[in-house]
């Protein structure tokens, strides 16, 4: 792990902890190097990332400050359905349709900005919350980058995986919403009227070194979409 991840990591888990208060301004970079014995360089790249999770903001020339949660419960793609569901006190469960390893066609390829031929697992699994078939989620992940994926993983949480037991951080998605027309596999799959309106979810996630892993659509329900973000101005806006 370098050495501004190890500060990220150290000062989001202060944060979540109450350790600076919500609102409660930071110490000085000068300080805060002088902690972690680095550079106000790699000081300032960690602050980057706490910054754009929407954790930490900036105020010029005043500091950097805790931001008030408006939450208590976060909504972010990046913890995967498995978490945001139990967060929120739903009991997950998956069934899955697909679990292959293929080579990459172009479309894919394209997707995963990686070579055609390249190994990816081509997934597809239903997750049902509470007793209702909620989602079902069409995966395709690069098999270099995400390497021993095993079915019990995509049974409990791939992201579980990649985090927990590859040790990897999962930086960013880029997601692409849409409303689309339930399937005749789809529309068994969810328990839906064929052609029913269903929310489409493209996403491409990125890991912190700047590598697609995955590219993703997920259909869901439209009475159980729920989405969230958090806005940050850039420096330059400011």
């Amino acid at each position: 792990m370098v050495k501004y991840q190890g500060i990220y990591n150290e000062m989001k888990a202060r944060i979540l902890a109450g350790e600076y208060s919500p609102s409660g301004k930071l110490p000085d970079g000068k300080s805060l190097a002088n902690e972690f014995q680095c550079s106000e360089i790699t000081l300032k790249k960690a602050l980057d990332y706490l910054v754009k999770e929407g954790l930490v903001v900036r105020k010029r020339g005043a500091g950097s400050f805790v931001k008030q949660p408006s939450s208590p419960v976060s909504d972010s793609h990046l913890l995967g359905t498995k978490k945001r569901a139990e967060e929120k006190g739903k009991s997950v469960k998956t069934r899955v349709v697909k679990f292959v390893k293929v080579n990459a066609d172009k479309a894919i390829a394209d997707k995963l900005k990686c070579q055609i031929g390249e190994p990816v697992y081509d997934i597809t699994r239903v997750r049902v919350l509470d007793g209702v078939p909620t989602i079902i989620e069409y995966i395709y992940l690069s098999a270099n980058i995400i390497p021993r994926l095993a079915i019990e993983d995509v049974k409990a949480s791939i992201y579980g995986y990649i985090t927990g037991k590859l040790g990897l951080t999962i930086h960013s998605a880029n997601l692409k919403i849409t409303i689309a027309n339930a399937t005749i596999a789809e529309a068994e799959h969810l328990s839906l009227p064929v052609g029913d309106n269903i929310v489409s979810v493209a996403q491409n996630a990125y890991l912190d070194n700047g590598q697609i892993f995955e590219y993703s659509v997920a259909k869901h329900t439209c009475d159980t979409f729920e989405f969230s973000t958090t806005y940050v101005k850039s420096e330059t806006q400011l």
